[in-house]
């Protein structure tokens, strides 16, 4: 009952986030406020089942949603109180709230996670028995599909479906050229499949060779390291291919020198792509007559 009523609650922040991003109304601000807060509440609540799990990583992300969540929070409060549409979190308002709810779907229709699951479970079998191996599948069930001749059950969270989701909710809620980010998708999700399957098939293989005990560190350390990494250099693809998408996750980072409406984000943003005479203006400076957004405070320089 407990967790039905914190899934409630998730779908009740999504929907408000959800809210706020479509409607053009300054109290949008308020609702994505409300769809912070109440995600950061969401997510602390399931830092102790990580706890309990070993999970360091989801675990250190669960306690850090809520600082971050406020922050972004308050942001938006300010953008009520000057009437300011900051685009950058609009950007990642929509980005979440597609994630989120694309997740929430498939993790809440039973049929629809049971078979998702399985596909990603016999792939992973499969692809560990390439060396040699006799893994099989034992049960399958709407939570989890159990594997046989390793200690190993493959759930909602083995099967990436978080990395499309966030994939495609970041590149299409970014400004840019729809083809562009459309093909950079389509890059993508292929990578992000088979690097998933490849850590399945890793843990699987650590797993029966070392034993039980040694799951945490294949899945929690090994597994997540070897998907960061592959993680990074998508993202710089992606950057490079779409700089849209590079400057509203820059204008995230600006976020802790935004003293005021309008403030020009785009004041830092490195040289990735363009000519080099279309981005640099006279003299090193740039002309804010071209630019709509102008800035009311300088960040410091490091």
């Amino acid at each position: 009952m407990a967790d039905l009523a914190w899934e409630l609650f998730n779908l009740a922040a999504l929907l408000s986030m959800g809210a706020g991003f479509f409607w053009k109304d300054r109290r949008c601000h308020l609702l994505r406020a409300l769809g912070w807060t109440m995600l950061g509440l969401f997510w602390l609540a399931k830092l102790p089942g990580y706890i309990d799990a070993g999970d360091t990583v989801n675990g250190l992300g669960s306690a850090l949603a809520l600082p971050i969540f406020l922050f972004l929070a308050y942001h938006e409060g300010r953008s009520y109180q000057w009437d300011d549409d900051y685009p950058p979190l609009r950007f990642v308002c929509g980005a979440v709230f597609i994630a989120g709810m694309g997740y929430a779907v498939v993790g809440n229709v039973p049929p629809l996670r049971e078979a998702f699951i399985e596909v990603i479970a016999r792939q992973s079998v499969w692809l560990a028995n390439l060396p040699g191996y006799d893994f099989g599948i034992a049960a399958v069930t709407p939570d989890y599909t159990q594997l046989s001749g390793v200690p190993i059950n493959i759930v909602l969270e083995c099967t990436a479906l978080q990395a499309f989701l966030v994939a495609g909710a970041f590149l299409f809620g970014c400004r840019g050229d729809p083809k562009r980010r459309a093909w950079t998708f389509l890059v993508i999700a292929p990578v992000v499949y088979l690097v998933n399957l490849i850590r399945n098939a890793m843990v699987i293989i650590l797993v029966h060779d070392n034993g039980a005990d040694y799951f945490d560190f294949a899945h929690n350390y090994i597994g997540k390291t070897l998907s960061l990494v592959v993680l990074v250099i998508l993202i710089i693809m992606a950057f490079i291919i779409v700089p849209e998408l590079y400057q509203d996750i820059n204008g995230l980072f600006e976020l802790p020198w935004r003293r005021g409406p309008k403030h020009d984000y785009l004041r830092f943003v490195g040289r990735l792509y363009g000519d080099k005479e279309e981005n640099e203006k006279p003299n090193g400076k740039d002309d804010s007559s071209e630019n709509e957004i102008h800035t009311t405070e300088d960040k410091p320089e490091t």
